[in-house]
């Protein structure tokens, strides 16, 4: 069982036999694992810790995704503490938390600092140091000077380009550090130079070793995936606007770019940039036209496998379309939760967890969701655009397919026939084509399906399709206004029949507040902003917002003393539930 081993040298630290006199605490409290047992590796995963040490933890972890890379590096920490300790972890901002959790769970007794901020102090006496791609060059002097033993690069990926500050920022890092390990399941994206970039950061004219497993070989338990063609029968009117600016680019920017852009000599001067880069603005507002118009087809698609008792999980690219999506489901009386770059780290825990414990059907995410998320609990994913990249399309596809899936997943790839769609495709295939032959790839079952998705048509609520882009492009629903303090709201409470979560959610944060856990009720979701015990007498009431929409408020806990009568409520109400009394919301903490 693996365990940071325990030192002289690391302050704030307990000894494991003899009782020894308290140390001075660091200047600010040090977050440290709970003690318990660790996890355990599966026999694979054990083979990559010992290949590691073997290398000098000097390597090339390219996993593909799904085997458990960050076990495999932490298990190699707690074992060989004196020699990799203090390390720092570079990581995409939305798996910053999830690797923290991950570090307690396999490593009780690690002490672990977060630099989450260009102003995180960054402190003496910590086995590791977790921050962001982001903050990576703005905090490269302080890196560089505090003496790592070990860098952790996850998602190595995002370093793939010698030319920019963020691979100067983990050069010069990687520079004053030892041991050095990547982690990518996605070493190459689009061509063979992303490759070499990776390899030059281990300095030496020799590649450095690499590791790469695919899941079908090292998990043969986990059920194959397939991938699966669906054409969607899209909106005559969007049709028409896909095809406007096909033949007239120039004419159908003067009329939409007004209507994002108040100043006229500002959407002037945009009309001009996008014409000077016609090609790819072009693409771009042609893939947004066809997301809007796949809207339909989706929303009846989903509903669908709901109603046969299928969990989905749906990645798209534009924040609009997933809007609309969601108002369609909204429609249809499909609840779900949504994961986008503007969703907070709390918020996404919450829905992830709602998802996998069967509180919500259906799973919406954009691309910030392609990292650090496990949707085991759905079979089904779909997708509503191709991405230029394969091995994008395939982090998504991961998300459902990985240690803990019991059964055969099938990406769905919603097609609109006659567009772009089919050039796309053929481009991602020859990538992947690209990707096998450099570093090797599982094979993938394929097919189509003929019939064109249509039967949104004899759906009521979908039969009037989607705004276009150009006459309505922010497509968001505005909500009605909370009619209370954000500090007096303990949670939303919203029937999914008739308010899209997205909005509410969105209210939510502009009111301060974030979400700390989605309930099923009777009736709805109860979106939960702050404890019961947080309000005096552990009590709040209901207040009307709207029809299927209303707010739990209350009176805030003024001191410590409110606040465990308040607790001390909660606790009663818990009980008298636990006996079978039925109660009446509030239902719980």
């Amino acid at each position: 069982m693996p365990t940071i081993r325990r030192r002289r040298h690391w302050p704030g630290e307990v000894a494991e036999r003899a009782p020894r006199k308290a140390r001075k605490a660091p200047a600010a409290p040090a977050r440290k694992a709970p003690r318990g047992p660790a996890p355990e590796l599966r026999p694979f995963q054990r083979e990559g810790v010992d290949f590691l040490a073997e290398q000098g933890w000097r390597v090339l972890l390219a996993d593909a995704p799904g085997c458990g890379k960050t076990p495999q590096v932490l298990v190699a920490i707690g074992e060989n503490g004196r020699a990799l300790c203090p390390a720092l972890v570079v990581v995409p901002p939305s798996v910053l938390h999830n690797w923290q959790a991950e570090a307690e769970r396999w490593l009780p007794g690690v002490r672990v600092q977060v630099l989450d901020r260009q102003d995180s102090p960054l402190r003496r006496g910590y086995h590791l140091t977790l921050t962001t791609w982001d903050l990576l060059s703005a905090r490269q002097s302080d890196l560089v000077a505090y003496g790592f033993r070990l860098l952790v690069a996850d998602e190595a990926h995002y370093a793939k380009n010698p030319e920019t500050q963020r691979y100067a920022a983990l050069q010069a890092v990687a520079a004053t550090c030892p041991h050095l390990i990547l982690l990518t399941g996605t070493p190459v994206l689009n061509d063979a130079d992303e490759l070499a970039a990776l390899h030059a950061l281990f300095g030496g004219d020799e590649p450095p070793a690499m590791l790469r497993r695919l899941l079908e070989d090292v998990a043969p338990d986990i059920p194959r995936k397939r991938r699966v063609a669906l054409y969607a029968e899209i909106p005559a009117d969007i049709r028409r606007e896909y095809e406007q600016v096909v033949a007239e680019f120039g004419d159908w920017l003067e009329e939409y770019l007004p209507r994002v852009i108040a100043a006229p000599a500002e959407a002037s001067a945009a009309a001009d940039r996008a014409l000077a880069a016609e090609p790819l603005a072009k693409l771009a507002y042609l893939r947004r036209i066809l997301g809007r118009g796949k809207v339909p087809a989706a929303a009846a698609w989903i509903a669908e496998m709901v109603r046969s008792g299928e969990p989905v999980v749906v990645f798209g690219h534009y924040a609009d379309v997933l809007d609309l999506l969601g108002q369609a489901l909204a429609k249809l009386g499909v609840a779900y939760v949504r994961v986008d770059g503007a969703t907070p780290a709390e918020t996404r825990t919450a829905s992830v967890r709602a998802f996998q414990e069967g509180s919500v059907p259906v799973f919406l995410g954009s691309s910030a969701a392609r990292e650090g998320i496990t949707l085991v609990r759905s079979a089904h994913l779909l997708r509503l655009e191709r991405d230029y990249v394969p091995a994008y399309e395939e982090q998504a596809e991961d998300r459902i397919r990985r240690i803990g899936q019991t059964r055969t997943t099938t990406m769905w790839y919603l097609h609109a026939e006659n567009t772009i769609d089919q050039r796309i495709t053929e481009i991602v295939e020859e990538k992947r084509a690209l990707v096998a032959s450099l570093i090797g790839s599982a094979e993938v079952e394929t097919a189509e399906v003929d019939a064109a998705l249509d039967a949104w048509r004899r759906v009521p609520a979908l039969r009037a399709g989607v705004p276009l882009v150009a006459a309505n492009p922010r497509a968001a629903l505005d909500l009605p206004a909370f009619p209370a303090p954000a500090r007096a709201i303990q949670a939303v409470l919203l029937d999914p029949a008739r308010w899209p979560l997205d909005a509410v959610q969105r209210e939510i944060r502009r009111r301060g507040l974030r979400v700390k856990a989605l309930e099923r009720v009777r009736g709805g979701l109860r979106l939960v902003c702050r404890a019961l015990s947080a309000f005096v007498g552990g009590h709040v009431r209901v207040v009307s917002v709207g029809p299927g929409l209303a707010i739990a408020v209350g009176r805030r806990a003024a001191d410590d003393a409110d606040r465990m009568r308040a607790a001390r409520a909660v606790q009663r109400v818990q009980r008298i539930r636990a006996r079978g009394v039925g109660l009446s919301w509030p239902a719980g903490d």
